[in-house]
């Protein structure tokens, strides 16, 4: 891959900051809508914690005010995910403010229109999101920040079929069909118990510390 040109980290994030932006891969709710891995909810995130995605991964820049519950007019693929930070400029291997057209190759996220960019084109990549739509940025090796939830806790689902008890067998299908699950505050809690979590509240990011969400300045998370 071609070395493309970035501003500084501090330049990056002051872009994020200036939104109070934050870096997330979602949990795709459905699953496809922005999650590389084919997993079911926790494993997806799991592997992207675990570092099993440096090459590449597919994620979203959100902020408050996001929304997360309408589906049909989502600032994300989904509602609980990682936040990722990022360990030099060129981890972002490409954003943009709809789909970077990345894909993946032999387990490489692949990234065909990688460009030169400055602060401005990062900026542009926020407020160019059209209303009721995502944004895309690619990252490459990353670090993982914590966790990212916003209501309602969705995550993606199998589940079964319910037919007709009169139904001939050869006309039921799998068996199962793609559905929803939703999450409690603690059951995300208990899944990911080494990661701190949070969210959005009053205008900016919070911590969930014990039983109360704590304001955490943006500097926290992007130095």
């Amino acid at each position: 891959m071609l070395m493309v040109m970035r501003p500084s980290l501090s330049d990056i994030h002051g872009v994020l900051a200036a939104h109070s932006a934050v870096i997330v891969h979602f949990s795709g709710t459905p699953k496809g809508g922005g999650s590389t891995f084919e997993y079911p909810f926790p494993r997806d995130l799991e592997e992207v914690i675990a570092g099993r995605s440096l090459t590449g991964l597919s994620c979203s820049t959100v902020m408050p005010g996001d929304e997360f519950c309408d589906l049909n007019r989502a600032n994300a693929t989904g509602c609980i995910g990682v936040l990722l930070g990022l360990q030099t400029p060129q981890s972002v291997l490409d954003a943009h403010p709809h789909d970077c057209g990345t894909y993946m190759a032999d387990g490489v996220r692949q990234v065909p229109h990688a460009r030169d960019m400055t602060a401005s084109d990062f900026d542009a990549t926020i407020t160019g999101r059209a209303n009721g739509e995502y944004n895309e940025w690619v990252i490459a090796n990353y670090q993982v920040i914590g966790l990212f939830v916003a209501e309602p806790y969705r995550v993606s689902i199998e589940v079964e079929i319910d037919y007709p008890e009169d139904m001939p067998d050869y006309l039921r299908g799998a068996g199962t069909a793609a559905g929803f699950d939703y999450k409690s505050l603690a059951e995300i809690a208990t899944l990911f118990p080494n990661l701190p979590i949070y969210a959005f509240a009053s205008g900016g990011v919070v911590e969930h510390i014990g039983s109360a969400w704590v304001p955490v300045t943006h500097k926290t998370l992007y130095p």
